[in-house]
């Protein structure tokens, strides 16, 4: 059976939830410092209404209307059609269910293919195995790493970047 999922818009009465979310101590440690604030995250809500731009914060929502996590897709180059999905988060009670493959699988759909992006980039720490499955699973490829490049967690991590472009996506939902 298929999840039923949307990414949902999110507005500035998700901001709590989402802030909350962020600070999960299964969380946080994935994301950059800060990044998940409900400063950081009404900077890119409002970024993305000011521009009118495709992309900004999202609810991971099920077809119940269950909060379920959130992700952001930020545009890096207008000219050459590139976004990056950035702050991907999954509730802890959610995780293991193929939640957040579907939402990435989401916001691909709607940057490639709803919007005409070239492509979708993210990255990962060196040591978020779990991240780097998921994205590889969605048919990202691991285009490189940057050594030794973040403190965190009171040591230096690799970051390991991938990136998806619009032939290469596959899209289960179109029928084709």
């Amino acid at each position: 059976m298929a999840l039923e999922l949307e990414l949902r818009a999110a507005t500035a009465t998700d901001l709590p939830y989402l802030s909350t979310l962020a600070a999960d101590p299964s969380v946080e440690p994935f994301l950059s410092p800060g990044a998940g604030t409900e400063e950081r995250l009404a900077a890119i809500l409002s970024q993305a209404e000011s521009d009118g731009e495709f992309g900004g914060l999202f609810v991971i929502a099920s077809d119940a209307c269950e909060s379920l996590g959130g992700l952001a897709l930020q545009l890096v180059s207008r000219h050459s059609r590139i976004c990056e999905l950035t702050r991907l988060m999954v509730s802890p009670q959610a995780r293991r269910s193929g939640i957040a493959a579907e939402a990435v699988r989401l916001a691909c759909r709607r940057a490639l293919i709803e919007h005409g992006f070239h492509r979708v980039q993210a990255e990962t720490y060196g040591d978020n195995l779990a991240g780097q499955r998921l994205f590889e699973r969605v048919g990202f490829v691991r285009e490189g790493i940057r050594r030794r490049a973040y403190w965190r967690r009171k040591q230096w991590l690799d970051g390991v970047l991938y990136g998806i472009l619009a032939e290469e996506f596959r899209d289960d939902r179109r029928g084709g």
